[in-house]
């Protein structure tokens, strides 16, 4: 059976990651850095606590990030991942931070770069770059509640010396939380705060005779607002569900 992308890039991955366990375990585990808090940005969003680390670089990766509507962009500083002559290279990044909005309706990631494979050799090599987002929900209509852990999202890109050979290629991916549409599905009110944590890696790996190159230029983060048209419609239809509670009599 033929493997699916996603399937691939976790297979080529673990692989990687058990043929490199030697080198990761001698690197130290990077201190993190904390950029503070960002906002309240209009319509009243605010990102505290946005913190980067790494596990197998230096810190920063993603670097300090700037503030627009309703997102953080971030301007990569050294995020990449090189493996030449043989050698595989892997490069983790990892991002924290707390959302705090009127209604938090999604989380939204992209991101993009630039990869090069080029030398003699065979699909063995090639470059990967994944992220995977994860929201927890700790604020519901204002008021402070349990974690609410919500399912994740994540996308992942693969390239490869026979079928994307050259230099500088652009590569890009993005992937979404619907926190408002999951809140819904779970009958729960609006998220006033989530906790997210976004894990990000890039991979190369070259043969003999070969180079494999791929870095991270821009990274956004964007919050999606629901207007209060959309919030209404949420409502009627859970109330279509029979979620509502019914009238009392007269």
């Amino acid at each position: 059976m033929t493997a699916t992308p996603r399937a691939h890039f976790q297979a080529m991955a673990l692989a990687l990651g058990l043929a490199l366990s030697g080198l990761l375990s001698s690197v130290a585990n990077a201190a993190s850095i904390s950029y503070g808090n960002f906002g309240p940005v209009p319509p009243g969003v605010s990102f505290l606590n946005v913190t980067e680390s790494s596990t197998t670089d230096p810190v920063p990766l993603y670097g300090p990030p700037a503030t627009f509507t309703t997102g953080l962009d971030f301007a990569p500083m050294n995020f990449g991942a090189a493996g030449v002559a043989g050698a595989g290279d892997v490069t983790n990044g990892q991002l924290n931070f707390t959302v705090m909005a009127p209604v938090v309706g999604a989380i939204n990631l992209f991101e993009a770069g630039d990869y090069s494979l080029v030398g003699i050799g065979t699909a063995a090599t090639q470059t990967f770059a994944g992220a995977i987002v994860r929201a927890t929900v700790t604020q519901v209509n204002g008021v402070n509640v349990a974690p609410i852990v919500l399912t994740p999202s994540s996308a992942s890109v693969a390239f490869n010396l026979v079928a994307n050979p050259g230099v500088v290629n652009p590569w890009s991916l993005g992937t979404s939380v619907n926190v408002a549409g999951q809140m819904a599905s779970l009958g729960l009110g609006n998220a006033t705060k989530v906790d997210v944590v976004i894990d990000n890696q890039l991979i190369a790996i070259s043969e003999a005779s070969s180079a494999a190159v791929i870095d991270k230029k821009e990274f956004i983060v964007d919050v999606e607002i629901p207007e209060p048209s959309a919030l209404a419609l949420a409502g009627a239809a859970l109330c279509g569900l029979g979620m509502c509670q019914s009238r009392r009599r007269g």
